[in-house]
């Protein structure tokens, strides 16, 4: 299995976690990828720190992380499909270096779209230094649990990983929650992604049995489509459809997650808006 996360838990400690490798869908965010190294290395925070919080969570349709701000990066997001889809986009601004610890205003917002019209659920928290220090301020403020996120992401290897932790209601010995935690820092980035999770976490806690669920797989997916930019274009009006065409000779949309091309020209505007085409 090339990209999985897998979920883990000690049978009699009130702690769980899980871990990812993402490299393919890494691979595939950053292709045609122009921009900062910060950047590239976000876009692959990002996806990890998405799959890791996908494992906490039952019965979604969707989840999505953002981070943005009125600072150089305007922009982060990924969002994942219970099916294990996955994509990611950043918009940020040309010639200056993100840094989060810097950003203006900054928020990272957590949605969970339960589909069929069920209510979302949002939670938002003020970004931080990282977005693992930002994901653990989410678990502390608004699921109100202690959790470690440790995320890597190497946009010249285009690989990407990580572990997470989580410190359940239930006894638990705060050095134990600093063991484990530990257990997770160390180490280079290299050693965590060649890390074996059935290998180390049972030295963790050698008297506790840790059991790994199945792995999930997961890969790179994205829901545009033809049809949703036709809808989009409708909604938009003939006359601005029209304008569009007389300036530009053609309307081209260009999806920011996978970089597909969608192109109108002159008859396919005209069959777009074309009564019979409207009335479906």
């Amino acid at each position: 299995m090339t990209d999985f996360s897998q979920s883990f838990y000690w049978e009699i400690l009130p702690l769980r976690g899980a871990c990812c490798r993402l490299d393919a869908i890494y691979t595939r965010v950053l292709r045609g990828f122009q921009g900062h190294a910060e950047v590239a290395q976000l876009l692959g925070e990002v996806l990890v720190g998405l799959a890791l919080l996908a494992t906490t969570q039952k019965n979604y349709e969707r989840l999505i992380i953002q981070a943005q701000s009125k600072g150089p990066l305007k922009l982060l997001v990924a969002e994942m499909t219970a099916a294990g889809g996955m994509r990611a986009y950043g918009n940020w601004e040309e010639g200056v270096s993100v840094d989060l610890s810097r950003l203006p205003e900054a928020l990272l917002a957590i949605t969970v779209d339960m589909g069929m019209d069920r209510d979302r659920y949002q939670g938002l928290v003020e970004l931080r230094d990282s977005l693992a220090l930002s994901l653990n301020a989410y678990f502390a403020e608004s699921v109100q649990s202690p959790a470690y996120f440790r995320l890597v992401a190497d946009p010249e290897r285009q690989q990407a990983g990580g572990y997470f932790l989580q410190r359940l209601p239930g006894v638990l010995a705060d050095e134990d929650w600093e063991l484990a935690k530990q257990f997770i820092a160390v180490g280079s980035d290299q050693s965590l992604l060649q890390a074996h999770p059935e290998q180390f976490l049972p030295e963790i806690f050698p008297d506790s049995a840790v059991r790994l669920r199945a792995p999930q797989a997961l890969s790179f997916a994205c829901s545009c489509s033809r049809e949703k930019v036709e809808r989009m274009l409708i909604s938009l009006g003939s006359a601005e459809a029209e304008d569009t065409l007389r300036s530009e000779g053609a309307i081209v949309v260009t999806c920011e997650y996978c970089q597909e091309v969608y192109r109108f020209d002159e008859a396919d505007v005209a069959l777009l808006f074309a009564p019979a085409h409207l009335l479906h």
